[in-house]
């Protein structure tokens, strides 16, 4: 909450202090000193008043004020004194303090008129009554221009200031009684694209509990979103009561975002010891980052509530419970504003997420759920945009702005066409670097593991990511009847990927690494691999009748990424039936494919013209077809899975990972390179036929 309750300290001008026992006493001391100065004050004041003129004392008041503020101070209207040896009255008229030359408007703070009265001889015992205070028409400009350069900032008065504040609610200044009348005050803050002017008065409510309470209302802009306030605070007499916390409501809103906090202060003088019930709700929670300075991701529509406390530096927001698109979300979360950045402690809980609700972690935007009328219209664009991969910058500036220790549980994940089981996830940020880390999902009976790091330190960001794929279960990926062939095996493998970008899509253009993926004991459709090799004879019955499926020994993809380009060094199927082996390129910056894969059947078939089968087009949107005009090469199955398969025995220990040591991968790769023959000084493969299949021993 820190970038929210700063601007609000600013705004009211409210500094807060050290414990020291010492700063009561220093308190009492310099309120005698005052009493005392004031009291010969008043004998000279007299004199003063009936014998000299009015101009005299404006320009000396003017003057040495204007030297302890290091600013123009001036009161262009009359000075009025009621003369009361115990409680004197004074009027002062048209007073003005000017700004610094940076800002447009001439003045921070115009007055039309100061009453006020006070206790002369109460100073002498260190207490600060004033029995009546009046502002009329004041108008107050704050500007903040940059971190160390604001428009209130007096460096002598702010450290008399920091001397004299009272450390205890009981030595707040005795005001009897505070008016406010019309009432402006304007706050800019350039770095937040906040500008905001306030109303402030006193309230007039007729009911006793009701007078004298506070109130701050007012409208403007933030991040070029329209922005309102409204405050309401209790009496000057709960301010000083000691035995009972101050009361305060507060509503804050900026475009769809609502902030809603109604509580107390146990020591509002320190702005400490804050209890409250915070509720919130909007179109993204990302928007929060401009009230909190807390990261974000984008995410769906949103409502939360639960308890806002605050000790000493530390923000608490405890046991809050809410909705977050389709997604339950609970925990709790704290907030130390002390440390340079800010430092964000969460730990979170959801027992049924949807995994659309997360898009905005890799930049795209929910297409489904609950959604806002502007989530909604940018789904469709993205729906109609030829390319797949997310085009949105990555924000530096968000990334840089705290450090992060966050833990998300999820126990039951919807995911449509993915059959994930749970997640468990730490967000860990420290310096402008985010570590995914842990990175563990459940999925279709095995895991996903690994992690990621996101190194914003530099102005165009690096990704790197590596996971390892074990023993996911075929299975539960192919849950429609139709695919009741496709119901058996396993698949894993690793994906270790680097690249640099300003986006998702712009990493993966450059990325670098390597991607294996491996199945072994799946089964296939039959007529799929018929039709692969265009078998006349073979395909016919199977047209006509019950498609059949065929056990799948191993099936290998290992692609080198180089530049955002994917090739295959190896791409092979290994069935009961036929060996498909092809070639694949990903082109990740044109987002383009382009696959050809052939089949060889173990059973020879007199009309088998083993037309290629191509994939090519976009990536979003990709072609599939036959490719007539090149007819495979007839070749023995074997040799074909020989001078495949013979220089990539470097990936069984991958294979050992995702699919285990019995894994079919493993003793195929043996089989093929015990069938093949090293390569001539020619250039050109020799292998060994075999007529044989290769099969599981």
């Amino acid at each position: 909450m820190t970038g929210l309750w700063n601007s609000l300290f600013e705004i009211t001008g409210v500094l807060e202090m050290s414990s020291s026992n010492s700063i009561s006493t220093r308190f009492k001391v310099i309120l005698r000193w005052i009493g005392i100065i004031l009291l010969i004050l008043c004998l000279i004041g007299f004199a003063v008043v009936y014998f000299m003129p009015g101009d005299w004392l404006r320009h000396t008041a003017g003057s040495k004020v204007s030297a302890l503020l290091g600013r123009e101070f001036a009161i262009d209207g009359d000075i009025n004194v009621d003369w009361d040896w115990t409680t004197p009255e004074v009027s002062l008229h048209k007073v003005r303090i000017a700004n610094i030359p940076e800002s447009k408007d001439p003045n921070l703070l115009a007055i039309d008129e100061i009453n006020f009265q006070i206790k002369i001889w109460k100073l002498l015992l260190a207490e600060l009554n004033l029995p009546s205070l009046n502002f009329i028409k004041p108008k107050i400009i704050l500007e903040k221009f940059a971190a160390n350069k604001k428009n209130w900032d007096f460096p002598l008065l702010s450290m008399a200031s920091k001397a004299v504040l009272p450390e205890d609610r009981f030595n707040f200044p005795i005001i009897g009684s505070l008016s406010i009348e019309e009432g402006k005050l304007a706050y800019r803050d350039n770095p937040k694209k906040l500008a905001i002017t306030l109303d402030i008065d006193t309230a007039k409510g007729k009911a006793e509990s009701q007078k004298d309470r506070y109130r701050l209302s007012g409208q403007g802009t933030l991040q070029d979103k329209p922005f309102s306030l409204q405050a309401k605070g209790g009496s000057l007499s709960m301010l000083r009561n000691n035995t009972a916390p101050y009361p305060l409501d507060l509503v804050i809103k900026m475009g769809s975002t609502s902030m809603f906090i109604k509580g107390t202060f146990a020591d509002p003088v320190q702005m400490a010891g804050m209890n409250a019930q915070l509720n919130l709700r909007g179109n993204n929670l990302a928007d929060l980052f401009h009230l909190t300075q807390i990261p974000l991701p984008p995410t769906p529509p949103y409502k939360l509530s639960g308890r806002l406390q605050k000790h000493n530096d530390v923000w608490e927001f405890q046991k809050f419970k809410g909705q977050v698109g389709d997604s339950d979300l609970s925990g709790d979360l704290t907030y130390d504003v002390k440390r340079e950045r800010g430092f964000v402690k969460a730990n979170l809980v959801s027992q049924l997420l949807d995994m659309d609700d997360l898009s905005g972690f890799i930049g795209a935007t929910p297409s489904k759920g609950t959604l806002s009328a502007e989530q909604k219209a940018r789904a469709e664009r993205e729906k109609s945009n030829p390319r797949l991969l997310p085009d949105v910058p990555i924000d530096l500036t968000r990334l840089r702005a705290a450090d992060m220790e966050v833990r998300l549980k999820a126990h039951r994940i919807n995911a449509q066409e993915w059959p994930i089981d749970n997640l468990d996830i730490g967000f860990n940020l420290q310096k402008g670097v985010l570590r995914l880390d842990p990175l563990n999902f459940g999925i279709a009976n095995g895991t996903v593991s690994g992690s990621l790091v996101l190194n914003g330190q530099k102005n165009v960001p690096l990704i790197q990511t590596d996971l390892m794929i074990k023993r996911l279960s075929l299975k539960q990926f192919f849950n429609n009847p139709q695919f009741e062939s496709l119901s058996a095996g396993h698949f894993g493998g690793r994906l270790k990927v680097k690249g640099n970008g300003r986006s998702l899509a712009d990493v993966l253009a450059t990325s670098e690494g390597r991607i294996t993926l491996l199945m072994t004991g799946g089964r296939i459709s039959l007529l799929v691999i018929k039709g692969a090799g265009l078998d006349v004879a073979g395909a016919t019955p199977l047209l006509l009748g019950k498609d059949k499926s065929t056990d799948i020994r191993c099936a290998i993809g290992d692609f080198k990424v180089d530049n955002g380009l994917l090739t295959s060094d190896i791409f092979v199927f290994d069935t009961t039936d036929s060996n498909i082996a092809g070639n694949a390129r990903i082109n990740l910056k044109e987002e383009t494919i382009d696959v050809k894969v052939e089949a060889h059947p173990k059973d020879f078939s007199p009309l088998s013209a083993r037309t290629p089968i191509t994939v090519t087009g976009r990536l979003k949107k990709p072609d599939i077809g036959l490719d007539p005009k090149e007819l495979a090469a007839r070749g023995a199955s074997a040799a074909v899975l020989g001078a495949v398969l013979t220089p990539l025995a470097a990936i069984i220990p991958f294979i050992e990972l995702g699919l285990g040591e019995d894994s079919d991968c493993r003793e195929l790769i043996q089989q093929a390179r015990s069938r093949s023959v090293p390569q001539p000084a020619s250039g050109k493969t020799k292998v060994r036929q075999s007529k044989s299949r290769i099969r599981k021993p």
